[in-house]
Formats: C-alpha cells, sequence, structure tokens
C-alpha cells in the first residue's frame, strides 16, 4: 500500500492485477498450445514434402521404363521387319519366279505331249 492510497484503493488494485496475471496465465497456456500445434504443423509438412519427392522419383522411373520399353519395342519391331524383308532377297524372289515357270513349262509340256 502506497502512502496516499485508501484501502479500497489498494483492493481494487490488487484485483486488477490479479487479473492481469490470469489473464497472462491463459495467454502463456494458449501460446503453449499454438507451439505444440505448430510443431505438428511442421511435422506434416515434412511427411508431405517426403510423400511428394517420393512421387516425383516414381514419375521419373516411371517415363524412364516407358522410354526403355518403347525403344526395345521399336528394336523389335525392326529386327521383325528386316528379317521378314531379308527372308525374300531379289535372289529368292527370282528362284521363286523361274521354279514356278519351270513347273508351268513342264505342266504344259506334259498336257501336249500326252
Amino acid at each position: 500500500m502506497t502512502g496516499d492510497e485508501s484501502p479500497q484503493e489498494a483492493y481494487e488494485r490488487g484485483t486488477v492485477a490479479g487479473k492481469i496475471d490470469a489473464r497472462l496465465a491463459g495467454h502463456d497456456k494458449h501460446f503453449a498450445t499454438i507451439n505444440g500445434s505448430l510443431a505438428d504443423v511442421a511435422k506434416e509438412l515434412h511427411d508431405l514434402k517426403l510423400a511428394v519427392q517420393r512421387l516425383g522419383d516414381q514419375a521419373v522411373s516411371r517415363d524412364a521404363t516407358v522410354v526403355t520399353t518403347a525403344a526395345a519395342l521399336k528394336d523389335a519391331e525392326d529386327a521383325r521387319r528386316s528379317k521378314t524383308e531379308s527372308a525374300w532377297s531379289p535372289v529368292a524372289k527370282a528362284i521363286a519366279i523361274g521354279g514356278v515357270a519351270l513347273v508351268a513349262i513342264g505342266t504344259v509340256l506334259t498336257v501336249l505331249l500326252r
């Protein structure tokens, strides 16, 4: 109690100070709750960052697999076409046509000479 302060004024000052202390204690509790929540949010953001990074890595891997598979299919198709085209080279075609012509001539001669 100060020199010019009445007991009623001292009581009111103490009441106000008590309310302020109680209010500050409530704010401290609220800040502690907020800080805990922020720590939870930070952890969730970190987990989300890792998940997005994994998705990105999977997309890069998938794209590489698609390109590799497409190249392998193209090579297989080119090899198949090359094998098919080389099976009937110009010499092979000439021999086949000559053989068919000889069979036809032989058949005609057989029919005529009977």
